[in-house]
């Protein structure tokens, strides 16, 4: 927007003439992509993983570029100094697009060049839009397009995001084993179908959690490498039109250089140039792990449903008043956060599907909301994850009291002791503890000790 009394410049392109606030960085290619796209009010500033890789990307482009003698040293060193602030996260409000738009991320793709074209001119000395001394398009996206650009930097960003969410699944298992070791003695009712089965103890409850959640982990690794396959130097339909032929490997070096990661050219570049496969895949591991959560959470808000009128055999961490109108009332909102966050990613990944399918011929213009449902989900259940073991589960506490009350129902210790002492004795010890004794006591007139589980990694009951 143009303040009254504020400066301006004018830029010129195939529909006519703009007037652009003076200092703006961008040009009148974004000017109109934020005027045709008001749409979420999230504008692509807020992705800042893929801003932060769509600069690395220039960067390794400029490097490229000049290696091959096709960029001066002059404008390659501007570009990338440009790029380094951008991915120090400087210049970010200058990114106005909405996350939603039309053109397959060209929109985005022009917002980054003309950033980096007006910025680099400053740095030269000259006023932002003369771009006869550094042009957004013949000098910051030489040898490129938006079909490789954009897929290669939401691949990258994907890459980048890993590790910290392996990271953050990992601590939130530990913090799940933790407890499972903690509970290991703890003796109390199993449920299948919500009905009550065969005694377990808590300890096994909560290491199995930490499994299931090291499982999804395990995922995580395999689904990033798989989009290490990049349709760099392939442009505008993986032919390799405008670019030189040796440029592919050049920049892909450049980028193995930057970011470390084992980052290769796609074996097929017509075909990477529309295939979302590898992201489709990617979204479907995300939303795994965050239904294994979500079944977590739902667990744990079960387990301390109550306290009088539920399960309550285990204590959440009060994080916040639950209601206004009952004094003491502490509502699960940890877990009850998870499970938001699990139904978001899972539609993320619905939408992810449907535009994987919807894209035609030589092109997916439906790309950038891949970019922002898989940039979002990835945010998401990485700081859901780490919020959950330091604010829930890390605090969480037993009752070992409720946990017995459970167990004293006949059918549930037959079903329980049978295969340690035979159904005979199974059966007395059960109709004593009905008539009103105690298990401890039941179990110590039958000439046994009291009933434990070991703390090995099976908790085998013992007397």
């Amino acid at each position: 927007m143009i303040s009254e009394g504020s400066w301006t410049r004018t830029e010129t392109d195939e529909l006519g003439s703009r007037k652009l606030p003076g200092e703006a960085l961008y040009g009148i290619n974004t000017l109109r992509a934020a005027e045709n796209f008001p749409v979420s009010g999230m504008q692509i500033e807020a992705l800042s993983p893929l801003i932060h890789a769509m600069a690395l990307t220039k960067k390794a482009a400029a490097m490229a570029n000049h290696r091959l003698g096709k960029l001066s040293a002059r404008k390659a060193e501007v570009i990338g100094r440009v790029c380094d602030e951008l991915m120090a996260g400087q210049h970010a409000g200058q990114f106005i697009v909405d996350v939603f738009q039309g053109g397959g991320g060209t929109s985005s793709h022009m917002n980054m060049n003309e950033v980096i074209a007006n910025r680099g001119l400053e740095l030269m000395g000259h006023a932002c839009g003369q771009y006869e001394h550094l042009h957004p398009v013949r000098d910051v996206n030489r040898s490129q397009s938006t079909t490789d650009v954009h897929a290669t930097a939401l691949r990258i960003a994907l890459m980048q995001a890993a590790p910290g969410l392996e990271a953050a699944i990992r601590d939130l298992a530990d913090a799940f084993a933790a407890k499972g070791q903690e509970f290991a003695g703890i003796l109390k009712l199993a449920r299948t179908h919500l009905q009550d089965a065969v005694p377990m103890t808590l300890g096994e409850e909560f290491a199995a959690f930490g499994s299931a959640l090291r499982q999804e982990g395990a995922r995580i690794s395999p689904a990033s490498q798989a989009l290490a396959g990049l349709n760099l130097g392939g442009t505008m339909v993986g032919s390799g039109l405008t670019a030189q032929p040796e440029f592919a490997d050049a920049v892909i070096a450049e980028l193995q250089r930057l970011t470390e990661l084992p980052l290769r050219r796609a074996e097929d570049l017509v075909s990477a140039a529309w295939s979302t496969a590898d992201l489709v895949q990617f979204s479907a591991m995300l939303r795994g792990l965050a239904l294994t959560m979500s079944k977590i959470a739902s667990d744990l808000r079960l387990l301390s449903c109550g306290p009088r009128g539920g399960l309550g055999e285990i204590i959440l961490p009060a994080v916040q008043h639950g209601s206004p109108l009952v004094e003491g009332k502490m509502n699960p909102v940890i877990p009850e956060m998870i499970n938001q966050v699990a139904i978001h990613v899972a539609g993320a990944d619905a939408s992810v599907g449907m535009a994987a399918q919807s894209g035609q011929l030589q092109r997916n213009p439906f790309e950038p909301l891949i970019a922002h449902c898989l940039l979002t989900s990835i945010g998401m259940i990485s700081s859901a994850a780490r919020i959950l073991a330091r604010r829930c589960v890390e605090g969480i506490r037993p009752d070992p009291a409720a946990c017995a009350a459970h167990l004293s129902a006949p059918q549930t210790l037959i079903a329980g002791l049978t295969t340690l002492v035979g159904p005979e004795v199974a059966a007395a010890i059960a109709s004593s503890v009905a008539a009103g004794t105690a298990l401890d006591e039941a179990l110590r007139n039958h000439g046994l000790g009291p009933l434990t589980f070991a703390t090995d990694t099976h908790d085998k009951p013992q007397f």
